[in-house]
Parts: structure tokens; sequence; C-alpha cells
């Protein structure tokens, strides 16, 4: 499920999500502790843009570039807001390279995606998770 993630030192996460209207995922504030004890070093939150479950980037793509078009007037305003360090969407992809049949992973961003998201300031950003390999042992079998 692609994400917009949106962070920064000076950021004030809270005020600028609710000026956006966006709904987010998380919110998260600088010092606050993070599920690994460790401390947030940024403000910020993370936004769904596919809700489509499916791990393939050809499934997310569609969906960001909608959302994309459909908050474009609002992403603008959000980049110009103070204490933005970062803004980006976040493709969660699973790791098909296994060493027996797929011995390299290709995916694609196609240039309407490109666009869109450079016009706006936003990075691009594969997050590749290991495969379920319980899943995967019993699809051998």
């Amino acid at each position: 499920m692609c994400v917009l993630r949106v962070t920064g030192k000076g950021f004030d996460a809270d005020l600028h999500l609710a000026q956006s209207g966006l709904t987010a995922n998380k919110v998260f504030r600088a010092g606050e502790y993070r599920s690994d004890g460790k401390r947030y070093a940024v403000s910020g939150f993370g936004v769904d843009v596919s809700r489509h479950p499916g791990p393939m980037l050809s499934d997310q793509v569609p969906d960001a570039i909608a959302f994309l078009k459909q908050h474009d007037e609002v992403l603008t305003k959000l980049r110009s807001a103070p204490g933005i360090d970062d803004m980006r969407l976040d493709f969660p992809v699973d790791l098909r390279i296994d060493r027996r049949k797929v011995m390299a992973q290709f995916d694609y961003f196609p240039p309407e995606l490109v666009a869109r998201a450079g016009a706006l300031g936003l990075g691009l950003e594969i997050s590749l998770y290991p495969p379920d390999l319980e899943e995967l042992a019993r699809v051998e079998k």
C-alpha cells in the first residue's frame, strides 16, 4: 500500500495535517518514542495513497496517480509549509528474487507518476520487503 510520508525537524505535523484535510494513518513528533524504543528525530505523518493490498508496484501506481491528481492543490500548499524537509511516496514491494527462479527484479515508474510527483516536489521510494517464507514453501510444494 503506497503511503505519502511528510517529515521535517521543525515541522508542526498536527497543524499542517489539519490544514491539509488529509487523513493520516500515523502521526509522530520529534522526541517521541518509536516502537523500537528509540526517539523520532523528526516530526511527520503518513497518509494512505493506495488502498490496494497487493505488494506489486503496478497495482499501486494507478492509485498514486489518482491521489496526486485529486490532492494537487493540497500537496502544493503542503510543500511550502514551514519546517518540511521531505515529502515522498513510499511504495512497499515484495522482494521477488529467490536465486532459483527469479534472478533480477525490475519495477517501473511510468512518466505520468514521475512528472506529477516531481512537479509537486515529491520523491519516490521503493521499500523492499522479504517474501512470506511460509507462503513460498506452501506454493513450492
